[in-house]
């Protein structure tokens, strides 16, 4: 068995765990260095990131990742809000909330 020095000394060779860095996480940065409101700030991040984990159509990446997503959430903070917190909600409008006298259903509007 290996004597605690030993142990201490390879854990100090090895390099330390640095987490993968996200281009959504170096927008977010950039967005709150460059002084974007928090909240803006993190709904900007949250659309980046699943416009290109989700696989949004490349139309829609367009206005999801920079420079578009920058310019509408500093410019038009209110309609950009609106218009991204639609894009989350019904995954890049895959889906859609169809309201009816027996409730709300959930519609898949296209398989992309």
């Amino acid at each position: 068995m290996p004597s605690t020095n030993d142990q201490t000394d390879r854990a100090e060779s090895q390099p330390a765990y640095e987490p993968p860095r996200w281009e959504w996480d170096d927008w977010e940065r950039e967005a709150l260095e460059g002084g974007l409101d928090p909240d803006l700030a993190t709904l900007g991040r949250a659309v980046f990131r699943e416009a290109i984990q989700h696989n949004w159509p490349w139309s829609l990446r367009e206005v999801c990742c920079e420079p578009t997503l920058g310019d509408m959430l500093t410019r038009a903070p209110q309609a950009a809000k609106q218009f991204y917190e639609a894009m989350l909600i019904t995954d890049g409008f895959r889906l859609a909330f169809v309201e009816s006298e027996t409730g709300s259903e959930l519609i898949e509007l296209c398989n992309l």
